[in-house]
């Protein structure tokens, strides 16, 4: 039946748009521009064509298709039907709705776009195998490969464009929405929180409003909280303003103080009280609480997210606290040793834990903190003591020397780095 000009299992859905359709006798109906997808499986089936003859357009099943060739040629039963404004359920244009459009390359953790569809034919059907997001893909679709290849071959006969390909399994993609011109997502959940989270805020970013607010949709409470971290505060807070306040408010508990604080200060006061409300009070008070200091403070970038213990405490019982509060605190460089009123004493490091025995008091181990600064204290302040004394967290700490929370050095590189 299917007659392809290479491999006769596998053809570009570039080698079949703008065939001519013919009937069983050879008759001209049109060209064909479209196949029509019916979604549900892994590499899902062509249901019918497209057939364009003048300002008409139709459709006709894919059953009554006889062979593929230099044309498509029909089987003696077929029949056009009409072609319907919106494509039933479950059904997708391929060129309407998929070409050209975005996806995910998860490889890639970028954002690539569709240039070209691999299918291949097995027992009748014409299954979707790849989407092509690779330049041969675009090459191919402008009808300019066999030249390309020709002439690049005389030139570099090894080239590697010649053997790139850059296929993604269609298995892996999902439509997120039916809208026509919308992106397309190799994605699932479980596949999304696979990404890094500072690629997966990268990608929101270079996304529009509406398609931002579909993939943060898809997103679960944590993967989406760790995204929000990642990205902007204009456009964590675009976020969060775009869906209801109990789901923002699930988001920003997982998230860390100081994060959920900077995506919180961007948002209108009615609507910040609005998700403080909506928030566990733990998880607000602290987040209300970093919302007094000004942005670019210390108070303002520092987390109260620390391990803080007692120097009467043991190695062992410090060891303890780290492996249990590990989930909730993402990154623990050094344990703080404060008095009962909180004035800190001084700080240890995982490796000093490692290295002293577990029955030793942490007053035995600690050293005394080379800077600290006040929670007014500018940027500029607290990334000269990191730098002066290579600390990978500054502590801060209040008038009476109760400490407040810590400055952290990726808090410092990512304010530093903003600011240019």
């Amino acid at each position: 039946m299917l007659e392809a000009e290479n491999d006769p299992r596998f053809l570009f859905f570039s080698d079949l748009i703008g065939r001519t359709v013919a009937t069983a006798a050879g008759a001209r109906l049109g060209s064909l521009v479209d196949l029509v997808v019916l979604t549900g499986e892994p590499y899902p089936p062509i249901e019918s064509l497209v057939v364009r003859r003048g300002q008409e357009r139709f459709q006709l099943p894919w059953s009554a298709v006889g062979s593929v060739n230099g044309q498509v040629l029909l089987k003696p039963e077929a029949e056009p039907a009409p072609l319907p404004d919106v494509p039933g359920p479950d059904r997708l244009r391929l060129a309407e709705e998929i070409l050209d459009r975005q996806i995910v390359d998860l490889e890639g953790a970028k954002l690539v776009r569709v240039n070209d569809l691999q299918f291949l034919f097995v027992k009748g059907a014409l299954r979707i195998a790849h989407v092509d997001v690779g330049f041969r893909g675009l090459v191919r679709r402008m009808g300019w490969e066999r030249l390309l290849d020709g002439m690049v071959s005389l030139v570099r006969p090894n080239a590697p464009y010649l053997r790139a390909e850059h296929l993604l399994s269609w298995k892996l993609v999902q439509p997120i929405e039916r809208s026509p011109g919308r992106v397309r997502l190799e994605v699932t959940q479980r596949t999304l929180a696979s990404l890094h989270p500072a690629d997966l805020a990268e990608i929101m970013e270079d996304l529009d409003r509406h398609q931002r607010a579909t993939l943060f949709g898809r997103l679960d409470v944590e993967t989406a909280a760790e995204a929000l971290e990642e990205a902007s505060p204009e456009v964590a807070t675009e976020l969060l303003e775009g869906v209801p306040p109990e789901h923002a408010a699930d988001i920003l508990e997982e998230m860390a103080p100081d994060e959920a604080a900077d995506a919180l200060g961007e948002l209108s006061g009615e609507t910040r009280r609005e998700l403080l409300e909506a928030m566990e009070q733990p998880e607000a008070q602290e987040v209300q609480e970093l919302l007094e200091y000004r942005p670019q403070s210390a108070g303002g970038l520092m987390t109260p997210d620390m391990v803080v213990l007692d120097a009467e405490a043991t190695v062992d019982q410090a060891l303890s606290t780290v492996r249990r509060r590990a989930e909730e605190i993402p990154i623990i460089y050094e344990i703080f040793v404060a008095e009962k009123d909180g004035v800190l004493k001084g700080f240890c490091t995982l490796k000093d834990l490692v290295s002293a025995e577990p029955s030793t008091r942490l007053a035995l181990i600690i050293r005394e903190a080379p800077a600290t600064v006040s929670p007014e204290a500018q940027l500029r302040e607290v990334a000269q003591a990191a730098s002066k004394y290579n600390l990978l967290s500054v502590p801060v700490i209040d008038a009476a020397g109760a400490l407040v929370g810590i400055v952290t050095v990726d808090d410092i590189l990512a304010e530093v780095v903003d600011a240019r």
